[in-house]
């Protein structure tokens, strides 16, 4: 989890992380390589950013299509905003850390769901569970009035067991009514 994020001013820029938690002090193994953030805006446009070796090259993949290639800078930072903007769904990407040959040193994988915001789901469609949904504001969202979380609960009861208990990452069904 991250400390401390730099959000920089110009919304077509990653988020970049400073500082995770642990610092310093943390125990472990230093990891030279990682994926450090996914983020999206409410159009689906991507940004993902990382630390790695100062100038080393890092191609991307998403669902195992090659989107790009980006070179960290001289403090380890790297970023990359892919040209196209994502549909909802749940997508791999995949950061290979390169020689200028392609011959891969290491690899990260991190899979993330594109949700669509809440303030836009119809009747008919799917929405991913994200932190801080719970099924009654999806509902209300959706259908204009929470209590008919129950045509939810219906439609997805083999998901869920307690509908008070929804989870980040679920695919839930948002049944048309009549």
């Amino acid at each position: 989890m991250p400390l401390a994020l730099k959000t920089p001013a110009n919304q077509d820029k990653p988020v970049e992380v400073l500082q995770k938690t642990g610092g310093a002090e943390s125990s472990g193994p230093i990891i030279n390589f990682s994926v450090d953030a996914i983020d999206y805006d409410k159009d689906g446009k991507l940004g993902v950013s990382g630390k790695n070796k100062k100038n080393s090259i890092i191609n991307l993949y998403l669902d195992n299509m090659f989107i790009g290639r980006t070179t960290a800078n001289d403090r380890g930072f790297w970023s990359f905003v892919p040209q196209n903007s994502l549909k909802p769904g749940i997508y791999k990407l995949r950061a290979d850390h390169v020689d200028k040959s392609g011959k891969v040193y290491a690899r990260r994988e991190v899979t993330f769901s594109r949700s669509v915001p809440l303030e836009g789901i119809k009747p008919g469609t799917m929405v991913v569970v994200e932190p801080g949904n719970s099924l009654w504001r999806i509902a209300r969202r959706t259908y204009g009035s929470g209590f008919k979380y129950t045509v939810i609960f219906e439609a997805n009861k083999n998901q869920i067991k307690n509908e008070d208990l929804i989870f980040p990452g679920q695919v839930f069904s948002l049944p048309a009514t009549k």
